[in-house]
C-alpha cells in the first residue's frame, strides 16, 4: 500500500516553538519532562561508558526507555535512540557500537526487532513516519541503512552484508517549480522474504519485493521484484539463475509440496469483516507450507468494492493462483454455478491433495467436489450457520425460507468433511452431535502480535474517544449503533459532555447521527483507530461466532466494555474486559474514562496464549497433515 506524506522533520524544525519543545518532539516523541529527565540521565551516564561495566549497565537501564525489551539484550557504546517508546526488541538481540534506532513519526508503530537479531556497528534504522520490522535471527553487517516511510519488512534468517541501503521511500518531483524537498514523499515499502542474503553495498529501492531464500550479489541495485530462490546481480539487477539445494541436484529425491484448492465464499484479500481478516490469515499461513490456489466470491455477503480490492490486492502472499467469481445474491445465499464450475476446471487441470472450503455454505462445494474427484475436504465454519440465520430472521423475514435449506446443507457438510474447523468451543460442542469430536479442531478468531500489541504511546485526545467498529452492512452491528444512539450516548454526555463516540467501518449508518457521533467509514488500518481510542465498546445484542473487535482491542491493551453476546466465547479472565448489561454501559464507560488508563499490557501474555494466530494455525496444520496422511495411504 502506497503512503504519501510531507517531510515531517522539516515541519518540526520550523515550528515557532521553544528549543526544548522541539527536542522533546524530535527525540522523545512525547512532551513529558519526567521521561526527558529519565532519558537524559540514562543516556548521559551510561551511553558512552566503555568496557564490560558499560555493557552491563546499559542492559539494565536502557530497557526502561524502550517500548519493550526481551532477555539478554546487548547495547554497544554510543547507541542512539529516537522516539524510544516505539522501539520493541526481542530476546538475545545485539546492537553494536554507534547504531541508530530512530522510530520517529506521528502515527507509525516504529521499530520491531525479533529474537536473535544482530545489528552491526554504525547501522541505522531510520523511520520517517514508517515502520521497520526485522524478524527472528536477522544478521545485519556494519554501516547498513534501512529507511522506511511506510514499512520495510525483513523476514527471518536473513543475512544483510555491510553498507547495504534499503530505501523504503522516495521523493515526489513532478512539479519542477517547487523544490523536491517540499513536494512530499511517497512510499510503497519493501518486503524481503526469509532465508536470503544481500551482499555488500546492495541498494534496494522502494516498492521492491524480494522472495524467500534469494541471493543478491554485492554492489547490485535492486529496482524490481526478485522471485523466490533466485540469484540476482547487476546495476540494475538481473536474475542470473535459480538456487539449487542438495536435493535439487537429483530431482527424483525432491519432495513436492502438497496442493490445496481453497474455496472461499468471500474475498480473503479485503478485511471487510472479521471473516475476511480470518480468511486472509488462513490463506497466507497455508501458502507457507502448501501450493495453494484460491477461488473466491468477491465482496463479503455483498458486492465487492473496487477501491478496497485495489488497496488490498497484495495482501495474500505466496499463493499460486487466485480466481475471483463476481458476487451474486443467489450464488452467495444458495449456490454459485460459476464458483463450482471454476473449481471443477482446476481439479481437472491439477492433482490436488485437499479441498479447503471456507465460510457459510462453502461446505456444500466440498461435498460435491469430494464425491466427484475422491479428494477429502476441510470445512471451516465461522458460525453455526443455520443458528445465525434464525437470529437474523427475526428482523429480516427473507431469511425464514432459507433456514431449512441452510440447516441441511450445513449438517451434510459437517458430517462428510474430513476435518471441521470450528471458531469456538461452544460451536464445537454443538457440531459434535453431527461429527466425531476427534475430527473437529477449534481455531478461534486470532490476532498477529506484530500488529496488535500494547507497546505504543497512546494518543492524548482533547476529547475522550469511545470506539465501536465493524461492517454496518451486518445487521447486528447496525443494531449496536441504534442501542448506542438511544440508550447509551445521552447518559454518558450528562457526565462527560465532550465525549466522542467514533464509529469505524464500511456502510456507516448516517441516519443515526448525534452531535457526539463521528462516522469515519472504512479505514486501511483498524489498529491505528484502536490505538487512538480511550475505550472500545461492543454493545452487541444478537449473534454467534467470535468477536474479532474484542480480541484485537484487548491485544492493543485497550479497556473493553461488552455485553455477554458481544464478548461471546472470550474468556472472562482478562483484567481489561468488563462484561455488563446495556443498562450498565453508560456508568461503565464513564468510570473507565475517569480512570484514564487507555493502554495497559496486563492481559497481553494471556491473549497470546489464547488467540495468537501463529500458534493456533500450527495446530490446524498438524490436523491437516493427519488428513493428508490418511489420504496418501488410502
Amino acid at each position: 500500500m502506497q503512503k504519501t506524506e510531507t517531510i515531517e522533520i522539516q515541519k518540526e524544525l520550523t515550528k515557532k516553538t521553544g528549543k526544548l519543545s522541539k527536542y522533546l518532539e524530535l527525540i522523545l516523541g512525547e512532551k513529558s519532562f519526567s521521561r526527558l529527565l529519565q532519558y537524559e540521565l540514562i543516556v548521559g551516564l551510561f551511553g558512552s561508558m566503555p568496557g564490560a561495566l558499560g555493557l552491563f549497565l546499559r542492559s539494565k537501564f536502557y530497557p526502561r526507555l524502550l517500548g519493550k525489551v526481551g532477555r539478554n539484550v546487548t547495547f554497544g557504546v554510543g547507541v542512539v535512540l529516537r522516539h524510544p517508546r516505539k522501539i520493541f526488541l526481542g530476546d538475545h538481540v545485539v546492537i553494536d557500537d554507534g547504531c541508530v534506532l530512530d522510530a520517529k513519526g506521528t502515527d507509525n508503530m516504529g521499530i520491531r526487532i525479533g529474537n536473535g537479531v544482530f545489528l552491526g556497528r554504525n547501522t541505522i534504522l531510520n523511520c520517517k513516519n514508517g515502520d521497520i520490522v526485522l524478524e527472528d535471527n536477522v544478521n545485519i553487517g556494519s554501516n547498513v541503512t534501512i529507511f522506511s516511510a511506510s514499512q520495510v519488512h525483513v523476514g527471518r534468517d536473513n543475512l544483510i552484508a555491510a553498507y547495504c541501503y534499503l530505501v523504503g521511500g522516495t521523493h515526489q518531483f513532478d512539479d519542477p517549480s517547487v523544490p523536491v524537498l517540499y513536494q512530499g514523499r511517497v512510499s510503497k515499502g519493501i518486503q524481503i522474504g526469509p532465508g536470503g542474503w544481500l551482499g555488500a553495498h546492495v541498494t534496494v529501492f522502494d516498492g521492491v519485493r524480494i522472495g524467500k531464500h534469494a541471493v543478491i550479489g554485492a554492489g547490485s541495485v535492486v529496482n524490481t521484484d526478485i522471485p523466490d530462490y533466485a540469484i540476482a546481480a547487476g546495476v540494475p539487477v538481473r536474475i542470473i539463475r535459480e538456487r539449487k539445494g542438495k536435493n535439487d541436484l537429483n530431482p527424483s529425491t525432491e519432495k513436492p509440496r502438497k496442493r490445496i484448492l481453497y474455496i472461499s465464499m468471500y474475498d480473503p484479500h479485503v478485511p471487510y469483516t472479521g471473516a475476511g481478516a480470518r480468511g486472509g490469515e488462513f490463506v497466507i499461513f497455508l501458502a507457507k507450507k502448501y501450493e495453494v490456489d484460491v477461488v473466491y466470491m468477491t465482496g463479503s455477503g455483498h458486492p465487492g468494492i473496487p477501491e478496497l480490492e485495489e488497496k488490498f490486492k497484495g495482501r495474500l502472499q505466496g499463493i499460486k493462483t487466485k480466481i475471483a467469481i463476481p458476487f451474486s445474491q443467489k450464488g452467495y445465499f444458495l449456490f454459485s454455478k460459476a464458483l463450482y464450475q471454476k473449481a471443477v476446471e482446476l481439479l481437472k487441470e491439477k492433482p490436488y491433495d485437499l479441498i479447503f472450503c471456507d465460510y457459510g455454505l462453502g461446505g456444500q462445494y466440498g461435498v460435491l467436489l469430494s464425491k466427484r474427484f475422491g479428494i477429502p475436504f476441510v470445512y471451516s465454519s465461522h458460525n453455526v450457520e443455520f443458528r445465525q440465520y434464525l437470529g437474523k430472521a427475526k428482523k429480516d423475514f427473507r431469511r425464514w425460507p432459507l433456514i431449512p435449506y441452510v440447516y441441511f446443507k450445513e449438517k451434510k457438510a459437517v458430517k462428510q468433511c474430513a476435518l471441521l474447523v470450528a471458531i469456538s468451543e461452544e460451536d464445537a460442542r454443538f457440531f459434535s452431535r453431527w461429527k466425531d469430536p476427534e475430527k473437529i479442531i477449534v481455531v478461534p478468531q486470532g490476532f498477529d502480535d506484530s500488529v496488535y500489541h500494547p507497546f505504543y504511546v497512546p494518543s492524548k485526545n482533547p476529547s475522550p474517544v469511545v470506539l465501536f467498529f465493524g461492517n454496518y452492512a451486518i445487521s447486528t452491528n447496525r443494531e449496536a449503533v441504534e442501542v448506542i444512539r438511544h440508550r447509551i450516548v445521552d447518559e454518558v454526555v450528562k457526565t462527560i459532555p465532550n465525549v466522542v463516540f467514533r464509529f469505524v467501518g464500511a456502510n456507516p449508518p448516517f441516519h443515526l447521527s448525534h452531535p457526539n457521533f463521528q462516522f469515519i467509514g472504512f479505514v486501511d488500518s483498524i489498529v491505528e483507530e484502536i490505538q487512538k481510542a480511550d475505550v472500545v465498546i461492543s454493545p452487541i445484542l444478537k449473534g454467534w461466532g467470535m468477536p474479532t473487535k474484542v480480541i484485537e482491542s484487548l491485544a492493543c491493551g485497550k479497556p473493553v466494555i461488552a455485553t455477554e453476546v458481544g464478548a461471546r466465547s472470550v474468556p472472562r479472565h482478562y483484567h481489561r474486559l468488563k462484561v455488563c448489561s446495556i443498562a450498565e454501559f453508560p456508568q461503565a464507560i464513564v468510570q473507565t474514562l475517569r480512570e484514564n488508563r487507555p493502554v495497559d499490557s496486563v492481559d497481553f501474555e494471556k491473549l497470546k496464549a489464547d488467540f495468537l494466530w501463529s500458534a493456533r494455525l500450527e495446530k490446524m496444520i498438524e490436523k491437516l497433515e493427519s488428513v493428508l496422511d490418511v489420504q496418501a495411504h488410502a
